[in-house]
């Protein structure tokens, strides 16, 4: 796989900023033989909507905020899912981790690897980088804080990540965005890219690339190639290992 020369150049001279989709978590499962759902089996297993966020809203609704986000925890949660090789070369060679994944591999990844790390959550300010501690920003809050949890459409409209507008224009002028671990034909895709859009204000500069994995229809392609997007069928850890390799030719 030949990433584009910005992305290689930009990882090589530390400008590079991974933002981490919970398809990661999926194959660090899949390599365990363990289950893990994708969007349309969280919804269907919640209550049967087409959209976790709209499943996640009908059953606070039934049963309450506690006993809805124990029923996600307990699907998505990833207790049981050990550190993965694509979340450790992430830490090797990143100091800023973005993630819309709600689980804490990458803390116990991070905790495995002997690496001093900072996490923070969703409408928390965007640190500087600093070489001698990774930061871990959690998009859409973490299980182990439920109180920063986002599920809900109520809950992205009480967290806008517009409020960080300044942090996220900075950060977007610095850095090139490695979306890493998506499919852009997925809800969590649509909603994170749309975060960085709207709190950068307008069309995300320079080159952002996005790693889908499996089969992506035509339109999509399309639509987020239009988007300034380059799109690969690669998972996660075969993305990171070939960037690597390109980083460290010379």
């Amino acid at each position: 796989m030949n990433l584009p020369v910005e992305v290689v150049e930009a990882t090589r001279n530390q400008k590079c900023s991974v933002i981490i989709g919970s398809r990661a978590t999926l194959e660090a499962a899949l390599e365990q033989d363990r289950r893990y759902p994708d969007e349309r089996a969280i919804a269907k297993a919640l209550g049967g909507k087409i959209l976790p966020r709209d499943a996640c809203a009908a059953l606070e609704a039934k049963v309450g905020r506690a006993a809805m986000v124990r029923q996600v925890q307990a699907l998505i949660g990833a207790a049981d899912v050990p550190p993965y090789a694509a979340h450790k070369l992430a830490l090797s060679r990143f100091s800023r981790l973005f993630t819309s994944a709600m689980d804490d591999l990458l803390e116990r990844t991070a905790q495995e690897m002997g690496l001093a790390y900072e996490v923070r959550y969703r409408g928390e300010p965007i640190p500087e980088p600093d070489p001698a501690k990774k930061l871990i920003y959690k998009l859409r809050g973490g299980f182990e804080r439920p109180e920063t949890l986002v599920l809900t459409e109520a809950d992205f409209k009480a967290k806008p990540f517009g409020d960080l507008a300044k942090d996220v224009r900075k950060l977007l002028r610095r850095d090139i965005a490695f979306f890493l671990g998506y499919r852009p034909d997925e809800q969590e895709f649509d909603h994170i890219f749309e975060d960085f859009s709207d709190a950068f204000g307008g069309e995300l500069p320079r080159c952002h690339l996005a790693v889908a994995q499996g089969k992506i229809s035509d339109y999509h392609w399309q639509k987020w190639v239009w988007r300034g997007l380059l799109l690969f069928t690669a998972d996660p850890l075969e993305a990171l290992t070939s960037l690597e390799e390109q980083v460290n030719a010379r």
